[in-house]
């Protein structure tokens, strides 16, 4: 039976209409017999308008036509939009009898000025539309990737992306261009589609695939629809990502892409540590490397997920991109991360393989890696596999007669004495957050926070300001207050005049600026920790237990004297809050960092009080990212880049992670060090945006802080060692123009600060719907914010800190970072 391809012209431009013709008149003959036209506007068939490269263009077209045995009627449809071409097709008989219509190419003319305004995600959704009508009448259409191309005026928007359902071009204003490039258009869709026996006139659904089916199951059975789908595009595993993006959508479960695959890992983090969502992230052959440090980090935060990444079969000669061969075997380096891993090379062992898989990651020790062939990649039969219920993983509340021991020395010191208790907390749930700062208010407790946990105590609680706060104890980022706290008369305080409580840690050397010797000798330690191995040497009273039952346990023995919580609650307000160094307040240019922390943290303060401002922070690794979490007051726990292996950049990618799951606003803090080694993250967190529309009506501000070098080895480099600065420090700032764009219903605006506006600001924090984009031109110095202890009794600081002695420290004991 002869078919009738529909040809569907959307313009009102004669220009446009009958340029069109004249290019498939040239072609009308052999295949092409007859075409039929359904214009509304008034139109002239005229000739082509002769060009070498047309002609050469049409030559071709017709000898490749002539060679086939087809013939087909093509029917032109014109209108001025998509709806009313829509109606048309549905409502408007077959001229044609026993020949049934299909709808095939699509041409768009949006080059007028009442069309400007459309932007590529306006355009993919009226094509949704259109082909939505077609599909629910019954009307066949090939709907491919070269079925649709639009023609619009040039894009002058600073942010251009690629569009979904058609072909972007620019409308040539020379006639034999357009003459061409329809041609070119045409015979693209005719071979892709029409001459293509595998392709029907269908809109076809998503393929099933096989481990898609089984790993959605899987995360849905673990975390209801509570979990995240990030991936990195590949050929091999393009079927698999396309199946669980389909579930994905449909379940309003968020799919988050990156840059690169690194980009992905760090996002899985942020929302584990923040959010506690598992993930699936997909990747393909070989990317396995590209996780970097990123992959250790989620294995020390016990992250839950799947990451699949495509592998070859073990007895493939030297496969392309694969890491399983004779010279290398990544399951060797899997194992020596103590990353748990399932090889998936065939069909017969899935089911054996996602029982395994499975098994792994209820055993919660960090993300579970398959290693897929393609085989089972490709697969799309159904298997009926139950997943077995979660075991119970709970720690438990008994513990031996040792920690009942060390737990009752815990609860005289708590409620005896000494004067000074500082607690540095772990990760918290929010019940255990809430009873640490009612045990810590009726102790009279200090509390502190940390280079890898910023914020697990807040300054400001629910809007109110907690009086136990202190600031930050860490090997950088120490705070005054702290340490003014721990010390008297430039001399550590006595272990009988106080005691340090390191909960839920494992008391690494990121954890205090303070040697090992010195915390065996000089200080008084308790340490919580579930793991017996994770209890440090130098800890003086080990409690191996859940941090909830030893709060519980406290809460039900605590029994603290008026007097002595009114003395330890004195001792914590006396200790000034205020920047003592002169820098602080000079408005200087470059500002210092320690000039805008101040300002900063000023600004956020007031809009904490006066607006109810919330927010999470992301700081990254280097010397703003240090200021920021000392010298900032912070609403909530917030991520830092400093956990685990301390990486620079994985705050800056954790934004696209947790820019769609975060409750609140987010401000991040990047050095220019740190934006130099991962790529730019605003394509992807604009892509992103595409995906889910609207979704993006917090606030999100970058702040991109620019001196020009990697400041923490630089100070290391002058204060520590006496040597001057050298070019391994070195860095280029290249600054660029401002500019603002609104995009999908988002505000983007790039600007460069070389000074503090206040107003300006504030304005821009508390707008929603807006991404800033801030780089802040700084200076470097070595004065305060924790980086050197040899600034701790410094010239510029006031009478009532130097008197307050700061701890001594070998060179030795710094990290450089």
């Amino acid at each position: 039976m002869d078919i009738t391809i529909g040809i569907v012209v959307i313009t009102e431009s004669n220009y446009f209409f009958e340029t069109g013709l004249s290019a498939l008149s040239d072609m009308q003959g052999k295949v092409i017999q007859h075409v039929t036209i359904d214009a509304d506007i008034n139109y002239k068939v005229i000739p082509s308008t002769p060009h070498p490269v047309y002609n050469e263009a049409k030559t071709k077209a017709i000898q490749f036509l002539n060679k086939r045995k087809d013939h087909i009627h093509v029917k032109i449809i014109q209108a001025n939009s998509l709806a009313r071409a829509a109606t048309k097709i549905i409502h408007t008989p077959i001229e044609q009898q026993n020949s049934q219509l299909q709808i095939g190419m699509i041409y768009i003319d949006y080059s007028s000025s009442a069309t400007d305004a459309l932007t590529p995600q306006i355009i993919d959704q009226q094509l949704v539309d259109f082909y939505s009508q077609i599909k629910a009448s019954d009307v066949p259409s090939y709907y491919s990737s070269f079925s649709v191309a639009a023609f619009t005026n040039p894009n002058s928007s600073k942010i251009r992306y690629q569009p979904m359902h058609y072909i972007e071009c620019v409308l040539p204003t020379e006639r034999p261009i357009l003459q061409t490039e329809l041609i070119c258009l045409w015979m693209d869709f005719f071979e892709m589609s029409y001459a293509n026996r595998r392709v029907k006139p269908v809109i076809k659904g998503v393929h099933d695939n096989m481990l898609g089916e089984q790993l959605v199951n899987l995360l849905s059975s673990r975390a209801g629809f509570n979990w995240l789908f990030f991936y990195f595009t590949g050929s091999i595993v393009s079927s698999l990502i396309n199946y669980i993006e389909s579930f994905t959508s449909q379940n309003d479960i968020p799919t988050l892409r990156g840059p690169s695959e690194h980009s992905l890992a760090c996002g899985a983090m942020a929302n584990w540590q923040l959010y506690q969502k598992p993930f699936i992230i997909v990747v393909t052959s070989g990317m396995i490397d590209e996780f970097k440090g990123t992959l250790a980090n989620l294995r020390e935060a016990r992250a839950k997920g799947i990451i699949v990444c495509a592998e070859n079969r073990a007895s493939q000669w030297f496969a392309f991109q694969g890491t399983i061969s004779k010279d290398e075997d990544t399951r060797d380096v899997l194992t020596a991360y103590r990353i748990p891993y399932v090889y998936m090379e065939n069909i017969d062992n899935v089911q054996k393989d996602l029982l395994t898989a499975i098994e792994l990651y209820d055993a919660e020790q960090g993300p579970v890696v398959l290693l897929v062939t393609q085989a089972v990649l490709d697969a799309t039969n159904h298997i009926n596999l139950s997943f077995p219920e979660p075991a119970d993983n709970k720690f438990t509340s008994s513990y031996n007669s040792t920690t009942q021991a060390n737990l009752d020395a815990v609860m005289d010191i708590i409620n005896q004495g000494p004067e000074k208790l500082l607690w540095q907390c772990g990760p918290m749930e929010q019940d255990e957050l809430e009873l640490t700062l009612s045990i810590a208010d009726r102790a009279g407790i200090a509390l502190v926070d940390s280079l890898t946990y910023p914020g697990v105590v807040p300054k400001f609680y629910q809007g109110k300001r907690n009086p136990n706060y202190l600031g930050t104890l860490s090997i950088y980022g120490y705070t005054p207050r702290v340490y003014n706290f721990l010390h008297t008369n430039n001399k550590l305080n006595s272990t009988t005049e106080q005691c340090l409580f390191f909960l839920k840690s494992k008391l690494a050397q990121i954890a205090t600026p303070f040697p090992e010797g010195r915390l065996e000798r000089k200080l008084n330690i308790v340490q919580l920790t579930k793991k017996k191995e994770h209890i440090a040497p130098f800890t003086d009273y080990p409690l191996v237990m859940n941090y909830r039952s030893f709060l519980e346990y406290v809460d039900k023995h605590l029994a603290v004297a008026d007097s002595l919580r009114t003395k330890r609650n004195r001792i914590i307000t006396s200790l000034s809050d205020t920047p003592s160094d002169v820098i602080n307040k000079l408005p200087k240019r470059p500002m210092s960092p320690n000039f805008f922390f101040a300002k900063l943290n000023g600004l956020i303060e007031r809009l904490i009080i006066e607006h109810h401002y919330d927010y999470t922070g992301l700081f990254d690794v280097g010397r703003c990212g240090i200021s920021a979490i000392r010298n900032l007051a912070k609403t909530r726990r917030g991520f830092s880049g400093w956990y685990g292996r301390a990486l620079m950049g994985d705050a800056l990618l954790a934004t696209l992670g947790i820019a769609y799951t975060c409750p609140t606003n987010i401000l991040a803090f990047i050095g220019d060090g740190a934006k130099g080694v991962v790529p730019d993250i605003l394509p992807s967190l604009i892509e992103n945006a595409l995906a889910h529309p609207g979704k993006l009506k917090k606030n999100i501000t970058i702040f991109y802080f620019l001196n020009g070098g990697h400041s923490v080895i630089n100070t290391y480099q002058e204060r520590i060692l006496f040597k001057k600065t050298s070019r391994q420090m070195r860095l280029v700032n290249i600054q660029l123009p401002d500019w603002e764009e609104n995009i999908c219903g988002l505000k983007v605006k790039s600007q460069t600060l070389e000074t503090f506006d206040h107003q300006m600001l504030a304005s821009a924090l508390l707008e929603p719907g807006r991404l800033n984009l801030f780089s802040v031109v700084v200076s470097h110095n070595n004065e305060g914010d924790g980086l050197s202890l040899a600034t701790a009794t410094g010239w510029q600081r006031d009478e009532a800190t130097t008197r307050e002695s700061v701890i001594t420290q070998e060179p030795s004991s710094l990290i450089e970072a």
